[in-house]
Order: C-alpha cells, then sequence, then structure tokens
C-alpha cells in the first residue's frame, strides 16, 4: 500500500469477467480491500498478483455476500455480464445491507435507462463505447476512427443481406446486438424505420456471458 494513502475503501465485486477482474486487479493495487463474488468463478483472470478474497458463489445468494463481508462494505460493483443479474445484486447491496455506494453495469441502453428511473446508479459500456465513437464522428470522418473504444462494442461494415432491411429485422448470432447505425458520418439510434444501404457502418454490442 502506498505511505501517502490516507483512505482504504472495502469493495465487493460480484463478476470475474473482463471488467471484473480488472476492476479487482486495480483497486486491490491501490491498496484497497476487495472482494471478487461469482459463480463460476474465473481466477486466471484475477492473476496471480491479486491477494484479495475471493468467494465462488451465487451473486444475489444472501450466504455468498455475507461471506465475502457485505455488512463492512463501502462499494458494491455488479460487474457480471447479465445486467437482470446486476440490478438483483445492487437492489440486495442497497436495500438489505445499506451499501453506501451501489454501481451496477447494464450493458442494454434501454435496462439502464429503465433502472437510472429507479433510481439505481449504473454504468452501460455500450452508451460509453457509442459515446467515444460519436466524439470522435463530430471531429472527423468516420472511416478515419481509430479510437480504443470498450471491447463490447464494435463497428462493422453491412453484409449483403442485411442492406435494404431495417434494423429491428435483423438476425444477429447469438451474444451481439444491433445497437446504433453510422451513416455519412452522423449515429442513429436503433430507430424503427431506418433502413440499412451498404456505405453504413453497423455498431454492436455483446450481450450475455462474457
Amino acid at each position: 500500500m502506498p505511505a501517502d494513502r490516507e483512505l482504504i475503501v472495502y469493495v465487493i465485486i460480484v463478476g470475474s469477467g473482463r471488467l471484473g477482474s480488472g476492476l479487482a486487479r486495480v483497486l486491490s493495487s491501490e491498496g484497497n480491500d476487495v472482494a471478487v463474488v461469482d459463480l463460476p468463478l474465473d481466477n486466471r483472470r484475477l492473476g496471480p498478483s491479486f491477494d484479495g478474497l475471493v468467494i465462488e458463489g451465487n451473486p444475489i445468494d444472501a450466504d455468498a455476500l455475507e461471506n465475502a463481508g457485505i455488512r463492512k462494505a463501502d462499494f458494491f460493483i455488479a460487474a457480471t455480464a447479465d445486467d437482470n443479474v446486476n440490478a438483483a445484486a445492487i437492489q440486495m447491496a442497497k436495500g438489505v445491507y445499506n451499501v453506501p455506494i451501489a454501481i451496477a453495469r447494464i450493458s442494454d441502453p434501454e435496462k439502464e435507462d429503465f433502472y437510472r428511473k429507479l433510481g439505481f446508479d449504473t454504468v452501460c459500456p455500450t452508451t460509453s463505447g457509442m459515446n467515444q465513437i460519436l466524439d470522435y464522428v463530430r471531429d472527423r470522418t468516420f472511416s478515419s476512427l481509430q479510437a480504443t473504444i470498450d471491447p463490447s462494442t464494435i463497428c462493422v461494415l453491412p453484409r449483403q443481406e442485411w442492406i435494404g432491411n431495417r434494423l429491428r429485422t435483423i438476425r444477429m448470432p447469438h451474444g451481439r446486438k444491433i445497437v446504433a447505425l453510422v451513416r455519412q458520418g452522423k449515429i442513429h439510434g436503433y430507430e424503427e424505420g431506418i433502413s440499412v444501404r451498404s456505405d453504413d457502418s453497423i455498431v454492436l454490442a455483446r450481450v450475455g456471458k462474457e
């Protein structure tokens, strides 16, 4: 722990995927006390340098959360790949255990808006990635975009069979969802009436398991 650090916080992270493990490693390396809860638990992503507590258990199971020390937690971060699990987890953290700060990763922008209206603190990697793309689009043409965006969001050229079809009618492979369309340097949301053209770019988000 750095000698000049005045505050150590106790953080519980549910989810041991890329985001959860990354947060756990950084927060632990900064001298904080960190517990990770997941089922199954991916110790490989946490790495050998992580010296926090690891609990293999259901992130919304009271016993698992108790074993992780939720009653003394200062922060609770729900970072699994399942939006519903994350929402349920922070409801428990705030409503049952009165954790001061509880944040949920919500990948679906529509769900994020719903949970925010209920008063939950959320972070949406899909929206963050789209906003980064939009910042670049405003400054230069989209074809010159060379930004490092959240890996859960990618941009692809349309397949031949997509051209002429509306976004909502296009079936995506399991684990991917269309969230926006880029046309002539402008980003269009997931609108019912918009149809794909050959010179468009399609913004996809990863959904489901990491």
